[in-house]
């Protein structure tokens, strides 16, 4: 799903435009892929953790991936058919800010 799904440097907080982005993605993965499952993937940016409450990547990539799931569980995405997964650091995009993003993979 490539949207606006991105996160500031060291946090897990969805925008306001996320949320509403996010809301439509639920609403179709409710609609079209209802008994699919869903992996949610967090990522980071290359730059190590220094003033954040997050100990490593690792755990932002966790954090950002358990917002997205939540999210979407609001939503009425039963969070059984989701899993979250965290990426950390290891693999950017082109930019940091691209990196700082999560993916929603919907299995077959």
């Amino acid at each position: 799903v490539a949207s606006d799904i991105l996160f500031a440097p060291g946090k897990a907080d969805l925008s306001s435009t996320a949320k509403q982005t996010l809301s439509r993605v639920a609403q179709v993965l409710r609609r079209e892929y209802a008994n699919n499952q869903i992996v949610i993937e967090g990522h980071t940016d290359t730059d190590p953790i220094r003033k954040s409450k997050w100990a490593s990547n690792q755990e932002l990539s966790d954090a950002r991936a358990d917002a997205v799931a939540a999210h979407l569980a609001q939503q009425g995405v039963p969070r059984a058919r989701m899993q979250t997964q965290g990426f950390g650091s290891s693999e950017p995009l082109e930019t940091k800010a691209k990196s700082r993003r999560v993916e929603i993979v919907v299995l077959q």
